[in-house]
């Protein structure tokens, strides 16, 4: 792994020299990014099973606090309810919900109404728990509520497991890019998010790597070009390193943090560049660098290569997962 600090220190095996990351690379002209649309929306609970996730409410309103957004615990049952019978119906203390805008969706088919009402809500993003006792969906490694809302909605799902809990607040997010465009266009709610809460984004590049032995501390070769204008592949360099990583550094950055993904003015980050299989070096990062929060995009597709990293990681991440839709 080839990694790139702001206080231009190197971590982790194989490091090259280490390039500061541009001090520009996450500053626009003006204090906050161009409006996303994701202000003002919704950030929707989802309140499910024999008991709500409490760990689920709690990371709803800081990503609530995040987006400057209302937040909306939507209750999930089969049989009708009035509001004020949410908390006992749960299990849980009344004041867990306090501040939320409750509603109530009786069906014999949660995940359907959790997409129906998501779908008239006006929702910037949905909170999902992965229950280890309900039906799981083994063509996304989740349960059948939360792999419905990741098919179902073209806005965020954040899943968060039973195990384990997710943290006070969010330190440290993975948010892997691929160096291409598209998905970069994708990633704005993050770096609000992180402006907000004073979170860091660790950048880790994945996807153009090439593997290599374990005991080969060599740089990952680029492979070819991906056919997307304006695409970006690691540079293959043999005898200056120190000059060569640097400017990659800084152009990535500036174009896929800053002009494309709109990061705000601010945010600290650290860049990395995985030498591995995507989704075995998103895991290995996640549990190496403690994260709080790993964030993918996804254009919604199972097949292939891309969806089977999506699955993988949903499944084994130490951590809550955000899947932005491109």
């Amino acid at each position: 792994m080839l990694s790139a600090l702001r206080d231009g220190s190197a971590v982790g095996h194989g490091a090259a020299p280490a390039a500061e990351a541009p001090s520009g690379a996450c500053e626009e002209a003006d204090e906050r990014p161009p409006q996303s649309g994701l202000q003002r929306r919704n950030v929707v609970v989802a309140l499910h099973g024999r008991r709500a996730h409490l760990g689920a409410v709690a990371l709803g309103r800081l990503i609530a606090q995040g987006l400057e957004a209302p937040l909306r615990g939507l209750c999930l049952c089969t049989e009708p309810i009035d509001a004020s019978e949410v908390p006992a119906h749960f299990g849980i203390a009344p004041e867990a919900l306090q501040g939320m805008v409750l509603d109530v969706e009786a069906s014999d088919d949660p995940p359907g109404a959790l997409a129906s009402a998501v779908a008239s809500y006006g929702t910037a993003l949905v909170i999902v728990a992965s229950h280890a006792d309900e039906p799981m969906d083994e063509r996304l490694g989740v349960g059948q509520l939360a792999a419905r809302a990741l098919e179902s909605t073209a806005r965020g799902v954040l899943v968060v497991r039973e195990e384990p809990s997710p943290p006070p607040r969010l330190r440290r997010i993975l948010l892997p890019l691929d160096g291409i465009p598209s998905t970069a266009t994708a990633i704005t709610p993050i770096g609000e998010v992180a402006r907000k809460l004073g979170a860091e984004l660790d950048i880790v590049m994945v996807g153009c790597a090439s593997p290599r032995e374990a005991a080969d501390d060599g740089p990952p070769v680029s492979t070819p070009a991906p056919s997307e204008p304006g695409a970006m592949v690691p540079p293959l360099y043999v005898d200056q390193p120190q000059h060569e990583w640097p400017a990659f550094t800084e152009e990535f950055l500036a174009r896929f943090l800053s002009a494309i993904g709109h990061c705000p003015h601010g945010v600290s980050t650290r860049f990395f560049l995985g030498k591995g299989e995507p989704a075995a070096e998103i895991l290995r990062l996640s549990w190496q660098l403690a994260s709080d929060l790993v964030v993918l995009v996804w254009h919604g597709q199972l097949a292939g290569h891309h969806g089977g990293v999506i699955r993988d990681v949903l499944h084994r991440a130490p951590c809550p997962v955000l899947v932005l839709r491109r």
